[in-house]
């Protein structure tokens, strides 16, 4: 495999932690791309997790601010259960929707805004240069291990016409090869060889390879730089015992 192609996200400019790819922002101005993060203005947690502890008003609220923030009417996501179903959205109703039982969600329309929740798992963005379609899953190792970006690289070609060689894929803040010690069993499932005792893996290099595999180009699939567990990055993580959780979001712009 050809060395990862490594991406450092940047905040937004204004008062919520969003932060995005650079080089997407750029290339990509149709897109809203990113991850929101701790602090917001103030330094208050800005926890998105929908069933967890923080009041629900709070949570819908900081959703709303996200959604206007972003310049997108509707948001969609879902009650996650780290598997393969990926929910493709069309039009709705303004607000928050959402829905059971999904690890990912495409559209190939503008205004709404496609999340799903991480704290040291894998926000997969997959985007259609040609602006056709987008996809936004949630890597887990049972759902990598099981192919949710094969069935997300595989919808987006019967949703928006896409080849692998139209996409770009990015692998946003997760928790890092050297931090994501794992069990024999999770070496199995994702085809690799099984080590004695518990040992790091580094899942978004996986996903990468899968993508290539896929006849995803070299250049169009990037990394994050951000580890969710160590060093500085902003984001929560599940394994250094918070509960709160960031999202990874994507959306085509409204015209």
């Amino acid at each position: 495999m050809p060395p990862l192609v490594r991406v450092r996200e940047e905040r937004l400019p204004g008062d919520l932690p969003l932060y995005m790819h650079p080089e997407w922002h750029e290339r990509f101005p149709w897109l809203a791309q990113g991850t929101t993060a701790r602090g917001a203005a103030g330094g208050d947690d800005f926890d998105l997790r929908l069933f967890g502890d923080a009041p629900v008003g709070l949570v819908v609220d900081r959703w709303r601010l996200l959604r206007a923030a972003l310049g997108v009417s509707r948001a969609a996501h879902a009650r996650q259960v780290h598997g393969t179903a990926i929910l493709v959205h069309g039009g709705g109703s303004p607000g928050l929707v959402v829905s059971e039982r999904f690890d990912g969600h495409a559209t190939d329309r503008p205004d709404i805004l496609l999340t799903v929740s991480v704290a040291d798992c894998v926000p997969i963005s997959i985007v259609d240069g040609r602006g056709r379609g987008i996809a936004m899953l949630h890597g887990g190792w049972r759902g990598v291990a099981a192919g949710i970006l094969e069935r997300g690289v595989e919808l987006l070609g019967r949703l928006a016409d896409a080849r692998p060689a139209d996409l770009h894929v990015h692998l946003g803040p997760a928790i890092c090869g050297h931090c994501y010690e794992v069990g024999p069993e999770v070496f199995r499932a994702l085809g690799l060889p099984e080590p004695a005792a518990p040992t790091p893996v580094d899942l978004r290099a996986q996903v990468a390879r899968r993508a290539l595999a896929l006849g995803v180009p070299d250049d169009h699939v990037t990394v994050s730089e951000h580890c969710t567990r160590c060093g500085d990055a902003p984001f929560f993580s599940h394994r250094a015992g918070c509960h709160q959780r960031q999202v990874g979001f994507l959306a085509i712009r409204p015209s």
